[in-house]
């Protein structure tokens, strides 16, 4: 069924009176519902149907009471407050929350903070940097072990030039979050609670201090390479072979250390090296060592006249030197001592002057012994064939002829009148008291062989040479000498006491010395009569050794010069003087200057002497301090100095040394 509608009285609905409900009508057809039934029609009939008339219905309940409404002003004015007061909050409230957090985490790291992944949230900064000292203690007592070649090395932070602070990591975990301005803080808070904050820690490195430790360490590690080197001493080749040598590398080692101390763990680190590879190798000592057996399987001979001198492959050795070049070992002579050797033989080939000896006394010239020819060695050309003969290998002997020069006697009776030599021009004066006697007759022989000797003009005159072989042929002995760093028996010892005296003589005449090598130690008889007309004094000796150390001077005078000798047994003087034209030039004499003096050793040096019986001890040497001597030769001429040399004399500290018997 279609529902039933209910009609309303809509006056009735206005009063108070009680809801009746309308009785239901039958259905009408929808055409004539607004013609008959309608509102308009009602109006028209002038009333309502007694029949629409609603029912009484009950009183409604009274509406509800509604509050006064407020003015609207006033709703205004406090709408706009609120609105402020919302404003004002959500302004402050990021100023605020940064800070309102420290009162809820006051001195503690806030939440997400953590240190190398692990969490440090609501820790104050001592406890973190206490966590933090026990974590890495293995790191702080041994940060890296630096190794090469089982070796090792453990440098503390400080070596390394490494600083490590907990407490500033402590710190940073703990001001986290808190740092700038509101705004600042509020992103930092932001990141925390979005992402957390890991905080790592700082290692600071002083790159200088750790390059320093690391150049220190290669003093232990690095070394050169070794050349591949031939040794020919004594005629023993003996060959040793290349090593290679090991270069640190600082910068890069530097980097590992680094890199090992970022991640705050004991770490191994390898040293970095390089190898370097020598220049030459073994490859070239082969070559070099069959070269040297091949240049010395064979002496070289040398002949001159009837006399014969033989240098044994151990004399050859001492001529040759190894010397590399562009990767090889070569063997090439070595000139200096190839001069050496052969001035030494030139003062064995030589004859001396060929002049006659001559003697001036009571200021005339008369000849004591007739001139006689001589020869002289051309020593450039020697040079240049044992040059040759030493770099050209032989299974048998090499010889060679010595090229000489023959010497004629140039001054007779005739021409004597013609040198010039009319007075005494200087003299050199030494005294031997107290020589064994084999000194004494050394002596005597050595001034044999000076006196009488003439010097041409320009010429230069050698010790060496005109003393000739020092042997009994020459009217020698064998006697005590300063060989090397000891007093040794020798043949001609004592032979030095006549070229002091030379030397001296020409010192004083004003000759330029050419060579002069003077005593290795200080000997007390040459201080008298030392300084000449200035008295006794150290620093005018002169050592000579055959073939080895000479004394040369050059006679500038432009006139002959004749030396003449005398000893004097009786007074223990020997005497040299130099006879020639008078000169203009003085000489004088500044110091001795005296420096750098040393004690003489204390212990005592013992010599053993099979040649004394077993058990007897003399003592050949006194104990002598050693020093410096420094001696000025002023040349004066009308007046003015035209010269000034030095003669330096280097005493070395000399110990007491006796001569024990072991025959």
């Amino acid at each position: 069924m279609r529902a039933r509608k209910v009609l309303y009285n809509r006056a009735a609905a206005r009063t108070s009176a009680p809801y009746v409900p309308v009785a239901p009508v039958a259905r009408m057809p929808v055409d004539d519902y607004f013609q008959e039934y309608g509102p308009i029609q009602r109006r028209r009939a002038g009333g309502t149907p007694p029949e629409l008339e609603p029912p009484p219905r009950e009183p409604l309940p009274p509406p509800r009471r509604r509050p006064p409404r407020r003015p609207a002003a006033r709703r205004r004015r406090r709408g706009v407050m609120g609105l402020f007061a919302a404003l004002a909050l959500l302004v402050l409230a990021p100023f605020i929350l940064p800070y309102a957090l420290d009162l809820v985490y006051p001195d503690t790291a806030l939440p997400g903070v953590s240190i190398q992944g692990q969490s440090v949230a609501g820790l104050p900064g001592e406890a973190i940097n206490t966590e933090l000292i026990e974590r890495y203690r293995p790191f702080l007592s041994q940060p890296v072990a630096l190794t090469y070649a089982g070796e090792s090395w453990t440098p503390s932070l400080a070596e390394l030039g490494a600083r490590f602070d907990t407490a500033a990591v402590a710190r940073a975990a703990v001001t986290a979050g808190r740092h700038g301005d509101p705004l600042t803080r509020l992103r930092e808070l932001w990141q925390l609670w979005r992402h957390g904050l890991d905080v790592t820690p700082r290692l600071v490195v002083d790159q200088r201090a750790l390059q320093s430790y690391l150049l220190g360490l290669a003093l232990l590690i690095e070394r050169p390479p070794e050349n591949a080197a031939l040794s020919i001493a004594t005629a023993r080749v003996v060959g040793t072979p290349g090593a290679a040598g090991v270069q640190v590398l600082v910068d890069a080692t530097a980097n590992d250390v680094l890199l090992a101390l970022r991640e705050l763990q004991p770490r191994e680190v390898p040293v970095r090296t390089r190898r370097l590879d020598p220049a030459i190798g073994d490859d070239a000592l082969v070559v070099a060592q069959r070269q040297a057996v091949a240049l010395l399987q064979s002496p070289i001979e040398m002949r001159h006249n009837e006399r014969v001198w033989l240098w044994e492959p151990e004399r050859l050795a001492e001529l040759l030197r190894v010397e590399p070049v562009a990767g090889r070992l070569e063997l090439r002579v070595d000139a200096e001592r190839l001069a050496r050797a052969v001035e030494g033989l030139a003062q064995q080939v030589d004859s001396g002057t060929a002049e006659p000896r001559l003697r001036f006394a009571d200021g005339a010239l008369r000849i004591v012994e007739p001139g006689r020819p001589g020869w002289r060695l051309r020593q450039e050309e020697t040079i240049t064939a044992l040059e040759g003969l030493l770099l050209s290998p032989s299974p048998i002997t090499r010889t060679l002829t010595l090229p000489v020069d023959e010497l004629q006697p140039r001054i007779t009776a005739a021409s004597l009148d013609s040198l010039g030599i009319t007075g005494l021009v200087a003299e050199g004066k030494s005294s031997f008291a107290g020589s064994a006697a084999y000194r004494i007759t050394n002596i005597k022989a050595g001034a044999r062989r000076m006196d009488g000797v003439l010097i041409a003009p320009d010429e230069e005159f050698s010790f060496n040479r005109q003393l000739g072989e020092v042997n009994a042929d020459n009217g020698f002995v064998e006697g005590y000498a300063i060989i090397g760093n000891r007093t040794q028996l020798e043949w001609g010892g004592g032979v030095c006491q006549v070229s002091t005296t030379v030397f001296r003589a020409g010192f004083w005449a004003g000759l330029p010395i050419t060579e002069r090598h003077a005593h290795a130690f200080y000997i007390s008889w040459y201080d008298r009569f030392g300084l000449g007309p200035y008295g006794d004094g150290q620093g005018l000796d002169a050592a000579i050794y055959t073939g080895v150390a000479d004394l040369k001077f050059v006679n500038d005078t432009g006139a002959w010069l004749l030396m003449q000798t005398e000893v004097d047994e009786a007074n223990q003087v020997l005497t040299v003087q130099l006879y020639g034209a008078p000169l203009a030039r003085q000489v004088q004499l500044e110091g001795p200057l005296i420096t750098n003096e040393v004690r003489a050793p204390a212990e005592p040096v013992y010599v053993d002497d099979p040649t004394l019986p077993r058990g007897t001890v003399r003592q050949s040497d006194m104990a002598r301090s050693g020093r410096d001597i420094t001696v000025y030769r002023v040349i004066v001429e009308n007046g003015a100095e035209v010269a000034r040399e030095a003669f330096f004399t280097r005493f070395r500290a000399w110990p007491n040394i006796f001569v024990r018997g072991t025959g």
